[in-house]
């Protein structure tokens, strides 16, 4: 597994006393909990622009080198590494992205392409930012002859060239940008063996997470977050009852949302102090890429035998979770 992050610092002050967000730092702090992110646009364009128009961002983006597939790449070049395998053994990528800088080629091509993948399959499967859970069932719901010897899966997106950065709009505050990448093998073992176990959604609330065209985000706040932490813990619970699991003693990661949802789970669910991995604060909401991040960030510090259960949420609305055994 890999990550990458944006290259620009953006922090809570600058957000505040730069950009002139009317919620401050303290607001801020004790309703989402994000101190910092990172971004794919500059302080100074954020600043200045407050990114009325969010086509002018990915210019500005691309102009600097930065964009989704550059960060989906840095992410797959170090789970590739990690792997021990070089890009041509590489017979299909699955990408996600939900803020393509462009309409055409899809970012699975652009990425092989990029990294020096030959043929394959290579497509995107785009579920929001329950995307990792859906590439791993995906994966799961295969014929084992018939994937090839390694699937390079990644996760990605810019969703602060898509943030309105007005005085009035919270989403500054949450937004940051990142990519994870993962090699997937049904062919030689790993250091994690996943096991995929639910992936489901209800378009019945397609509409409480937009982003039209290449206009800004838009959500139903209240709604998507009440929804979010119940489905979450719902997801948690029936996985460890399936697999007779405690959770005290399994690590859990859910989606890189927001530190204060994640503390409505811990507490609903009487998850013990450091059993729930998180990066959120440090980082922000990077979309699919969260959950995935969080593992990629702490691949030395596992142990033979840990159990992991992981439970997203996304747009669509769609979830879904698995265990990951460490070998």
């Amino acid at each position: 597994m890999g990550f990458a992050l944006a290259s620009h610092e953006i922090t809570n002050a600058f957000l505040e006393r730069e950009v002139g967000l009317a919620k401050d730092s303290q607001w801020a702090r004790s309703r989402i909990g994000i101190e910092r992110r990172f971004s794919v646009l500059s302080p100074e364009y954020i600043s200045q622009t407050k990114n009325k128009n969010p086509s002018q961002a990915i210019v500005h983006a691309r102009a600097h080198g930065e964009t989704p597939v550059s960060l989906g790449v840095r992410a797959a070049k170090q789970a590739l590494e990690r792997a021990g395998i070089q890009p041509a053994r590489v017979g299909w990528v699955i990408a996600n992205n939900d803020t393509p800088f462009e309409a055409l080629p899809t970012t699975a091509s652009l990425l092989a392409q990029a990294l020096g993948i030959g043929s394959g399959p290579h497509c995107d499967v785009n579920a929001g930012c329950s995307s990792f859970a859906r590439h791993l069932q995906l994966l799961s719901d295969a014929k084992p002859e018939t994937l090839p010897e390694f699937v390079l899966c990644v996760q990605t997106g810019a969703y602060t060239a898509r943030t309105d950065y007005g005085p009035h709009n919270i989403d500054g505050y949450i937004w940051g940008d990142g990519a994870a990448a993962q090699v997937v093998s049904a062919k030689h073992a790993g250091r994690l063996l996943a096991r995929p176990l639910v992936f489901d959604g209800d378009p019945s609330g397609a509409g409480d997470i937009t982003i039209d065209g290449v206009g800004h985000f838009r959500q139903d706040g209240q709604k998507v977050r009440q929804f979010s932490v119940r489905k979450t813990c719902e997801l948690l619970e029936s996985m460890a009852e399936t697999l007779d699991l405690d959770l005290e003693d399994t690590f859990t990661i859910t989606h890189q949302a927001n530190h204060v949802m994640q503390n409505s789970v811990i507490e609903h669910l009487n998850i013990p102090e450091g059993r729930m991995l998180r990066n959120v604060r440090e980082q922000g909401n990077i979309a699919a890429a969260g959950c995935p991040s969080v593992l990629a960030q702490h691949w030395d510090a596992f142990h033979r035998g840990d159990k992991l259960l992981y439970a997203v949420v996304g747009a669509g609305l769609a979830w879904g979770g698995g265990c990951l055994e460490v070998q």
